[in-house]
Formats: C-alpha cells, sequence, structure tokens
C-alpha cells in the first residue's frame, strides 16, 4: 500500500499565504519558550510559559502584534471555553497594533463569532479609514478581512499535524477538503465583489484588505482566474493592486495552461539539495529584470525566505 501524503500543493499554499504560525520571539526565554511550545500543539503549557513572560514585561511593552498580549490573546482563542482571557488579553494588545493583523488572523476565528468581536473590528476599522489614500469603503473591507480570515482557518492546526505525523495522516486530507470548500466559498464573494464595482482598490481598502481578493484569485480555477486576472492586471496598472500578489496567479496560470512561468513565485522540492526552486521558468537568466520591472524583490530574497519559511513551520 503506497504511504500517504498531504498534498505538497497545499503545502505552498499555505506557505505563500505569508502568515507567520507563531509570534515573534523575544530575548525573555519565557516567551521563546512560550512560542515552541504553542509551534509544538502544548498549548497549556504555552500560556503558562507566556504568562510568566507577561508578568515579566513592563506594562507599556505587552501592546502590539508582536506583544505578549497578543500571543495569550491568539493562543487562548485556540480554544473556544476561553473566549474570555482572549479578548481581554486582545483588548490590551489593541492600542500597539501597528498592522490590520487581528482582522484576518485565523488564529483568532472563534472569536470573531462571538458577539464582543464587532467592537473589535469596528475598533481596527476606524483606524483603516485613517490610512487609506481615498475614500473608505468600510463594508467591502470589512468582507475582504472577512474572506482573508476564512481563507486561512486551521492554518495551525495543518501545520502542527504536518510536523507531527510527517505529513501522512488522512485527517489532513479532510482539513484540506474543509479549506478547499472554503476557497470555493471565497470564489464566490469575490466574484459578486467584481461585479458590483470591480477589483478592490487598494485606495478605498487598504493593502492588507486587498490581499484578500489576491490570494483569493490565486486558488480559482484555471477557467475562473483566465477570466480575473485581466481584471487585476488593470488594477495593478492603476496601482490599486499589488504586482507581487498578481504575480503568483500569473505564474500558475502559465504552468498549467503548459508554459512556463514568468515570474519564478511557484515553487517545487529539489531533492538533491533538500530546498525548494522555482518551477520551470523562461528565461531565468533575466527574471530579476522582469522583477524588477513589477517592482518585486530578487529571486534570490524570495527563495532564501520561502525555504526558511519552511524549515521554520514544517520542520523540512
Amino acid at each position: 500500500m503506497a504511504n500517504f501524503r498531504f498534498p505538497s500543493y497545499l503545502i505552498l499554499v499555505l506557505l505563500l499565504a505569508a502568515i507567520p504560525m507563531t509570534v515573534v520571539a523575544q530575548d525573555n526565554p519565557d516567551r521563546m519558550a512560550g512560542d515552541s511550545l504553542r509551534a509544538a500543539g502544548d498549548v497549556v503549557a504555552a500560556v503558562e510559559a507566556y504568562t510568566r513572560a507577561y508578568d515579566a514585561t513592563p506594562a507599556d511593552e505587552r501592546a502590539g502584534e508582536d506583544g505578549i498580549a497578543y500571543a495569550l490573546a491568539s493562543t487562548y482563542a485556540l480554544h473556544t471555553e476561553y473566549m474570555d482571557p482572549a479578548f481581554a488579553y486582545l483588548t490590551e494588545a489593541l492600542p500597539g497594533m501597528t498592522s490590520m493583523k487581528v482582522l484576518y488572523d485565523p488564529d483568532l476565528y472563534f472569536m470573531a463569532e462571538d458577539a464582543r468581536w464587532t467592537g473589535i473590528e469596528n475598533t481596527m476599522l476606524d483606524r483603516l479609514a485613517m490610512q487609506v489614500t481615498g475614500p473608505f469603503n468600510r463594508e467591502l473591507a470589512r468582507k475582504l478581512f472577512h474572506m482573508r480570515r476564512n481563507e486561512w482557518v486551521g492554518r495551525y492546526h495543518i501545520m502542527l499535524l504536518f510536523r507531527q505525523t510527517a505529513g501522512q495522516s488522512p485527517v489532513l486530507t479532510m482539513l484540506s477538503h474543509a479549506m478547499g470548500k472554503r476557497h470555493k466559498e471565497n470564489e464566490a464573494v469575490l466574484m459578486d465583489i467584481l461585479d458590483d464595482g470591480g477589483w478592490p482598490p487598494i485606495s478605498a481598502v487598504g493593502e492588507a484588505a486587498a490581499f484578500a481578493a489576491a490570494n483569493t484569485l490565486t486558488h480559482m480555477d484555471l477557467e475562473s482566474r483566465l477570466s480575473v486576472l485581466p481584471i487585476m492586471e488593470r488594477a495593478c496598472e492603476a496601482g490599486e493592486a499589488d504586482w507581487n500578489e498578481y504575480a503568483p496567479s500569473y505564474d500558475r496560470t502559465e504552468l498549467e495552461s503548459g508554459r512556463p512561468q514568468v515570474y519564478g513565485t511557484q515553487m517545487e522540492l529539489d531533492e538533491a539539495s533538500g530546498n525548494y526552486v522555482p518551477r520551470r521558468m523562461i528565461d531565468p537568466e533575466h527574471v530579476d529584470e522582469r522583477r524588477a520591472a513589477k517592482g518585486m524583490e530578487p529571486i534570490a530574497d524570495q527563495l532564501a525566505r520561502f525555504n526558511a519559511a519552511m524549515k521554520r513551520d514544517f520542520g523540512g
């Protein structure tokens, strides 16, 4: 009987989401221990370590998306029975938040089903309204953040199970199937958005919310993606979408159409080196020129970050 293997495509898609599974490690040894325990799935011990780190951290240094209060909130949030401490610590973290991460972090999924979430969401959307460069479309931004969070629900659990079973658990098949269904749900929402007003402009919803549309496009089937790619391309040309987010969908479409990719965003494992490398690509010698023309980083930087993420998140 052949060994079960978790679909490699979904592993790569999870990493391309670029959402750190763990919080950023600090110098505090209890904080670092909490991060390690959380990554190993021992959330009870992680909370204990984080609590010691919290007690040792000055009150004015606990807030923010990388702060110890957020680490506690996002860990408590993994269990539905611990919503009270999750909201308490998240409320403490909010004043120092410099990004919109709280609105799309899939680890907070259960919190978003609680009535108290509306206050958190409105607080962050109020901040976003002051940051966008054009007229703020509050409801469109809210919808996009819902999509982005929905897209990655269970990512922590998938990566944890992958590390624990080396990708050979049938439970991963069930989780990947559930994720695929959420991709289709988001696709339907995106198509409605496009019908109503075209591609979500960065100037109206901000970069973090607009990413949800690009991410959903990447997961569409080939026929659907082919119909939407030109819409996003026009938005990129108008400065209302990001070429860095367009390139993965374009490259994937080229490969699925039987052509080599252009920007080198699609990866495959090189068995000899144990590292991920770009799949078939046109004129590799000039890929950095093509990437630079779209405001993208050199491909060597992308590869270094991608392989580091693979080793960090999957123990590869």
